[in-house]
């Protein structure tokens, strides 16, 4: 489940073409990585194949039933509510992040990594400027590079060494500024 606090990624696409984003409507006349309003919780689910496919909150529910997805939408709100007031204090903005879901004992449970470069959208808040991309701190140059030289379908090609040590240094740099410390591996 997705839950964006800012106008960037495939929301900014959708927005741009229908005016919402997995159906919710949002104000005219916003700009590529606006702060929302107030963020918003957008569903998806595992396509069969390629990325996860965005679907509306009815949806969700059709799929896992109303107790479920109201339990998911509290807990994301939650979890990124208290995600991104921490790292603004460190000087990141979490424009969005996703968090995965799943059943343990008939209880929604949260799984897999959370509010990682990998499953986050990181800014640096000292240079935040809506209208456009913002410099960040997470694997956009993973996608930037996929983007222009991959298609789905085709097998992954091996990323290029500057795009690997790009990344390793944005995630290091995040790493010390939520913690203070430096990243050993």
């Amino acid at each position: 489940m997705h839950r964006p606090g800012y106008l960037s990624g495939s929301g900014w696409k959708e927005y741009r073409a229908t005016g919402t984003v997995c159906g919710i409507p949002l104000p005219e006349g916003l700009r590529e990585s606006d702060r929302l309003p107030e963020p918003i919780f957008t569903p998806s689910t595992k396509a069969a194949e390629g990325h996860d496919r965005n679907i509306t909150y009815s949806e969700l529910e059709e799929l896992v039933g109303p107790e479920a997805a109201n339990a998911m939408r509290i807990r994301t709100m939650a979890v990124y509510g208290y995600a991104h007031t921490v790292a603004l204090e460190r000087g990141i903005i979490i424009a969005d992040t996703k968090l995965e879901f799943g059943w343990w004992n008939e209880e929604v449970i949260l799984i897999d990594e959370v509010l990682t470069p990998d499953s986050s959208r990181f800014w640096l808040a000292e240079e935040y400027r809506p209208g456009g991309p913002q410099p960040s701190l997470d694997k956009q140059p993973v996608r930037d590079w996929l983007a222009a030289n991959w298609r789905d379908g085709e097998p992954v090609p091996e990323l290029p060494r500057d795009v690997v040590e790009a990344t390793t240094e944005r995630y290091r740099r995040a790493y010390r500024m939520l913690t203070g410390e430096e990243l050993s591996l």
